[in-house]
Parts: C-alpha cells; structure tokens; sequence
C-alpha cells in the first residue's frame, strides 16, 4: 500500500511562514476597535436612537448580519456600485447558496416584512434597526469597511405627508444630539416612466462630453448612467452640474407629490434645499429622496473637507413587490453612527462622562473579599456605579486605586466588619470616616451622592 508523503515547502516559503506568525494579528483594513474612551459617545447616539425611535412608536427588528446575495442584487440593482464593487461576499463550503455580509438596511428588513408576514399587521408599520453593515470600500475618514447604522422604515403609507414625518424624525434625533450644522439635500427621482424619458436626455448629455467623464463614468454611461451624477471625481461633478434636471420631467403627479413635500417642510421650517442631482446610490428609490449634510466637514488637519453624508433615506414603493411580496408604499432612512459621532465632536459638543464609578469597594482580609461581594451585589442592584480591585491585598494599593479613578467615597471592609454586619464609609476628600450597617449603606450612599429614586 502506498504511503502518503508531505509535500516540502521551499525554504523562502518556510521563512516567509515564520514571519507571518512573528508578526503582530491586527484588526482587518478598514475595521476599528472602539475603545473605552469612544464608548460615551456610542452610547449617546444609540440611546438617543432608541428614545427616539420608541417614542414615534417604531419596533425594533435584528435581522442576521449575513443574507443571500441574490437579496442585494435584487433589491440594490446589479448595476450600482454597492453591488458590483463593495459586496463583502461570504465563502462557504461546498455548492449551493452565495451569502453577502449585509451593505444596508432596508432590503434586509423589507424581506423579514415578506417573509414574517408583516403585511397582516396593523398599518402603518414602523420598524427601526440598529447595527453593523459592511462595505468593501477604500477606507478613509467617515467611511469604514464596517460602520454602524440607526435606520428607520415605514410601511403603508403613500402619503407626502409621510416622508416629511421620517425627515423630521431625523431632524428631531440630530437635534435632541446638540447638533445644528446640518440641511437636508432633497430632490425627486419621479416615477419608473419619468425616469426612462430623463435617462434618454441624462445618457445623450454624458454621451455628448464621454472623453471628459473618469474612466468608471465611462463604464455607467452604458449601464446606469444615473450613477455619474453621484460620482466625486471633479471633472465629472461639473459635467453633472451641466446635465438635465430630472426635476424638469417629472410627470404631473409626481411634481404634485415632490410640490406637496416642499410646501410640507417649509411649514415645519426645516433647513432644506432642492438638490436636483441627487439621485442616492441604490435603484430601489421613487419619487422623494433626501440626504443629511453637514454644512461644512472638518478634517483631520482642521480645515474644510469633502461633503460627508450623515443620513438619507426615500420612498421606495415598488421594493415589497420586487422581492415577491404584494406592492405595498414604503418610505425609509438611515444614518451612520461613526458620521454623527464626527459631527458631534466637530461641533465641538462636550458630553460628560456620566458612567466612572461613584464608590470604592476595599477590602482587608479573605473572609471580608465574600462580604465586598455582597456588598457590590447590593450596589450594582441600587445601580450604583462602583470600582473594586478585589484580588489586591493591603489597603494602600486599594486607596491609590481610588484616587486616581477620582472616586470620592471608599466602602471599607475588614475582619471586624464582617463580624458586626457592618462597613467603614471613608471621604477621600475630607479623610473623615463613620461605621454604617450593611443593611443601611444603600440608602446612605443615595443621600450622599444625591440620588434621588
């Protein structure tokens, strides 16, 4: 019988094997570990989503991170560049079914609304979501192959009335944030049949001036010429500005409909302006379409850079029925949560750190570490916040602790205590101490640090 035999490597391919596992593991391209210093931020613009959210009576939905790519390319359009360039594809064993890591929200949530059996619920139903999505784009500052998005979604309605209630949601969100340095980019993309008489005038515009256009405008012009209108390569920007309005072919109902929205904003004095080039990134979009912009970015020299979106969002009526569920009206947006927090410290708006700990738990003798722990279990149920380094021996190691974590009450406990049921209550301010009852140190904690139930 014959025996298997190791293939050798090269000596150069074992070197170069070595090194790789010499070398230190860091996060992938384009990813970020967000640190504790950042998480005061996170948690600010998530509960504000949340508050938010709830309060305009939206159900939150986790879809999986992970779906079948044939969702994006049905729901997105196998033409933009979400699909054709920044698809984060999934490898799996064997054949059968391709999976993509999920590059936005919607279409995500518009297939749990088919397949959950949504459409019997109560209308409108409102849904948001809050969660990471991925993108293989280059990275730069305000766009990370894995960013995170708060995403709001309306079904049921076809009013004008309900996209100008998501924008000023959105708007109420940004401002409940501090935020002020904001308008809403807003324009129509009219119906399916306006857009085929636009794209015939848009494709003889760029046709007209092709040798001006980069080279992947080139390659739009044949398959989605609306793209070039979205592309940041200046000399295809000022071709853009050039190009027909699709505003001036709107049919009649469509410039109602776009009409109503503008009057409807104006009564809401909302900072908005009519942008007739934008035209967003995915094919899903009709009539109404809007993005959140900054009114100026800073970079990271502290001069004025590129335009950086916060949010946007449309209507999208024909998705449900696209994805083989029955046509029902949707509207939707979304906002990136690494852009906003941007936003935030470029506006420079101070949020206190509300999450250090307001007590120290010390502790002198094994039989006093089982005790802390019964103490901690009281504080933590009172929320309290609290600090402790439980394995340390000896009480000034614990006390340096404290001071530098600026806490100004200690909770002291030693082999005495744990015989009388009590703790020792140390100002690291005033050095004045007093024994109080473990049954009593909650509510003497709460009078102290003013916390009122």
């Amino acid at each position: 019988m014959a025996e298997k035999t190791k293939k050798k490597q090269a000596p150069k391919a074992v070197e170069a094997n070595k090194v790789e596992q010499m070398l230190p593991i860091q996060a992938p391209r384009g990813m970020q570990d967000i640190l504790p210093a950042e998480q005061k931020y996170w948690e600010y613009v998530v509960e504000a989503a949340k508050l938010v959210a709830r309060g305009w009576d939206f159900q939150r939905l986790d879809t999986p991170i992970m779906e079948e790519t044939r969702l994006f390319t049905r729901a997105v359009g196998e033409e933009t560049d979400l699909v054709d360039k920044e698809l984060f594809e999934v490898k799996s064993r064997g054949k059968g079914t391709q999976y993509s890591l999920r590059p936005e929200g919607t279409a995500s949530v518009v297939r749990a609304y088919i397949e959950r059996g949504m459409r019997s619920w109560p209308k409108p139903v409102k849904i948001f979501y809050i969660g990471p999505f991925f993108r293989y784009d280059r990275p730069q500052k305000g766009r990370w192959r894995q960013h995170h998005q708060f995403g709001l979604e309306i079904f049921g309605v076809n009013s004008p009335i309900s996209e100008v209630e998501l924008m000023y949601i959105e708007h109420t969100f940004l401002q409940q944030l501090g935020l002020e340095e904001y308008v809403f980019h807003v324009n129509s993309l009219g119906e399916v049949n306006d857009r085929k008489v636009y794209l015939k005038l848009l494709k003889e515009h760029f046709r007209r001036n092709r040798s001006k256009l980069c080279q992947n405008c080139k390659q739009r012009l044949n398959t989605n010429p609306l793209r070039i209108l979205d592309c940041k390569e200046e000399k295809c920007q000022q071709l853009a500005h050039t190009a027909p309005n699709i505003i001036d072919h709107l049919s009649e109902e469509a410039r109602t409909h776009f009409n109503a929205v503008t009057h409807l904003l104006d009564g809401l004095e909302m900072p908005y302006e009519v942008t007739p080039s934008l035209v967003r990134g995915l094919d899903y979009y009709s009539h109404t379409v809007w993005e959140i912009v900054p009114k100026k970015t800073i970079n990271e020299a502290g001069e004025e850079g590129q335009q950086s979106s916060l949010g946007g969002g449309g209507r999208y009526d024909g998705l449900v029925k696209q994805l083989g569920g029955k046509r029902v009206s949707a509207v939707g947006a979304a906002h990136g949560i690494e852009r906003i927090i941007d936003q935030i410290k470029a506006e420079n708006i101070e949020l206190t750190l509300t999450d250090g700990p307001q007590v120290f738990i010390a502790q002198l003798s094994e039989s006093a570490k089982l005790t802390a722990l019964k103490v901690m279990r009281g504080l933590q149920e009172a929320q309290i916040r609290f600090a402790e380094s439980i394995d340390r021996d000896g009480m000034q190691p614990q006390l340096k602790l404290a001071d530098r974590l600026h806490v100004q009450w200690v909770v002291v406990v030693g082999q005495k205590e744990v015989l009388d049921h009590t703790v020792i209550l140390r100002n690291l301010d005033s050095g004045m101490q007093e024994v109080v009852a473990q049954k009593d140190l909650v509510s003497e904690l709460k009078r102290r640090l003013n916390i009122i139930d």
